[in-house]
């Protein structure tokens, strides 16, 4: 049995060596030939990489070598920008390029090779083909520069020109108020230049303010200034003569009125002011002088009527001054001051019995103490008898 296990125990041992060389005879002719294959499809990868290479060294370099093996193509044949260069001239009109002598080109790269999304380039155009008329040419765009306040800029392709005006608020920073009024017209604002007359009762308004204020000095230099610019505005003249007179410079303002009634003898307020102050000064002989030539425009006016009978009375001519008492008490009925010079110049005129009538008419009209003394003399000295008044 030992020996029986034995051979057996041998078989078994051969049968291992022989399965074990057997699986490497079986496993190294399929190493040794994968690495043969291995080595076969990394040399059709290598050349198959080297054959496009090759092509794709002349698909860039074929310009080249038409330019160098056919230069008379060249003519036909137009210059294709660069896309850093096509970049850079987008708006540069395209022409064509022709040169007598051939010349070497830089290898041509379009985005037509490497990009499915660029369009298809389009033919060149002979150089003995001229642009279509319907065609335009497309302006250079230049670079905007900064502008300098009050520049022009006229553009080429459409005569258009656009100025660059200085800014609102450093134009009116500098601008005189005038001129600043006058620019909001234009703006929506309505400012309306005012006319002379305007003027002078703006500055009328400004010398009442400033003699309300106690600056009389002050208003009489507006005063002057006006009559200055407009010496037609009577009112002007009127308010400079009464503060001349306020002022105690009654020579200033006699000529101030003297001279606006010879140059505008139509203003006859300036002949009752005046003919007013010279009444006031006992001039009665200045008086006449002053209102006979206005007379007639003066029919109406009671005060001026009065006035010119008071002239008349005191310079003795109380016969003259009968009818302007007259007119001035119609035109203004009640005044008993008025009938009382009345009376006097009736009495003085040979007429006693009106004057005792105007006298007693004047007595039962509200006196004052003094006058009423005076009423009741003359009363007594024509005879009559002083009613006493009704209170």
């Amino acid at each position: 049995m030992s020996l029986i296990n034995q051979v057996l125990q041998n078989v078994e041992a051969r049968q291992g060596v022989a399965a074990v060389d057997g699986w490497a005879g079986q496993v190294k002719p399929v190493l040794s030939y994968q690495g043969d294959a291995t080595a076969a499809w990394g040399h059709k990868l290598l050349g198959g990489l080297l054959l496009l290479a090759l092509i794709g060294g002349l698909l860039l370099n074929w310009p080249s070598l038409v330019a160098r093996f056919h230069p008379a193509s060249v003519d036909h044949l137009a210059v294709t920008p660069t896309p850093s260069a096509a970049v850079a001239s987008a708006a540069v009109e395209a022409r064509p390029v022709v040169t007598d002598t051939p010349a070497w080109a830089p290898p041509q790269l379009t985005k037509a090779l490497f990009s499915a999304w660029q369009k298809p380039a389009t033919a060149a155009m002979p150089a003995a083909v001229a642009p279509t008329g319907t065609s335009k040419p497309v302006l250079p765009k230049v670079a905007s520069q900064p502008q300098v306040e009050g520049e022009f800029t006229i553009a080429t392709a459409n005569p258009v020109v656009s100025a660059i005006e200085p800014p609102m608020s450093a134009g009116n920073a500098t601008k005189p108020a005038r001129m600043q009024d006058e620019e909001a017209g234009s703006q929506g604002v309505v400012n309306k230049q005012m006319r002379p007359e305007q003027e002078v009762n703006v500055q009328i308004q400004r010398a009442v303010d400033q003699e309300q204020k106690g600056r009389l000095n002050e208003a009489l230099m507006i005063l002057r200034q006006a009559m200055t610019t407009a010496p037609q505005s009577e009112d002007a003249r009127q308010l400079l003569a009464a503060y001349l007179f306020e002022a105690r410079q009654e020579p200033e303002a006699v000529a101030v009125l003297q001279a606006g009634i010879k140059q505008f003898p139509g203003q006859i307020g300036l002949s009752r002011s005046l003919a007013k102050w010279q009444l006031a000064h006992a001039q009665p002989d200045a008086v006449l002088q002053t209102l006979k030539p206005v007379a007639n425009q003066l029919q109406q006016d009671a005060e001026s009527q009065w006035m010119l009978a008071m002239a008349y009375q005191q310079s003795g001519q109380h016969a003259a001054a009968l009818p302007h008492f007259e007119r001035a008490i119609l035109l203004r009925p009640g005044h008993a001051q008025w009938i009382v010079a009345y009376a006097i110049s009736l009495q003085a005129a040979g007429q006693p019995a009106q004057a005792l009538q105007q006298l007693q008419q004047a007595y039962n009209l509200p006196l004052s103490d003094r006058l009423s003394e005076f009423v009741g003399q003359r009363i007594r000295q024509l005879g009559g008898t002083a009613v006493v008044r009704s209170e």
